[in-house]
């Protein structure tokens, strides 16, 4: 991995993995998708926490002068964020696609794989983060790929990936998601130190 990708933290997570090689042929027209900001199903989640994000300021500004007001607009915010949650899952199929160990940061990714992916091969991977429900799309880079020797036959291959291409809204998003996962594992691990 780069320099650059090596400065972000990373966290062992358990979340939905789904990915496809991409041909080159189809990597313009996924990227020019990404760059459009044209939400799709998958994408539905991770513009609205965005956007949830960007309003905050606002309806913190709004609570003063009309309490009934701002929890109106917060409850519609949350209705609208159910209906995107709903969307991601109904696009990963998460009810019958079991979840994966993986090691995550902001610059790229590590999982187990079933068959093994060339190096440098580019990949469109989309994540869903737990418990969130956001879902993360991204044109990654195949930077390592290994047979390993532990016993795991349905995924024989430790796969490592680096995002060639990724909103960086999705980035933050992916940024704040590490960081509570961070505090939530510092926290059980202070828990399990005083019992």
């Amino acid at each position: 991995m780069s320099d650059e990708r090596r400065e972000y933290f990373r966290i062992a997570d358990e979340i939905a993995l789904d990915y496809r090689l991409l041909k080159d042929e189809e990597v313009d027209g996924l990227l020019e998708r990404m760059r459009s900001r044209l939400m799709d199903r998958f994408t539905a989640a991770s513009s609205f926490a965005a956007t949830t994000r960007q309003m905050a300021h606002l309806i913190h500004k709004v609570q003063t002068e009309s309490p009934e007001l701002a929890r109106c607009l917060q409850a519609i915010d949350q209705k609208l964020n159910m209906i995107a949650q709903l969307f991601v899952s109904e696009q990963m199929a998460l009810d019958d696609q079991p979840t994966r160990e993986v090691s995550l940061s902001a610059g790229g990714v590590a999982f187990r794989a079933q068959h093994e992916l060339r190096t440098d091969s580019l990949l469109e991977l989309r994540m869903v983060l737990f418990p969130s429900m956001i879902g993360i799309l991204t044109i990654s880079r195949v930077i390592h790929c290994e047979r390993m020797d532990d016993g795991n036959s349905q995924f024989p291959w430790q796969v490592a990936v680096e995002y060639e291409h990724l909103r960086e809204t999705d980035r933050e998003l992916l940024v704040r998601h590490i960081m509570s996962k961070e505090t939530e594992q510092l926290r059980a691990q202070r828990s399990e130190n005083d019992n």
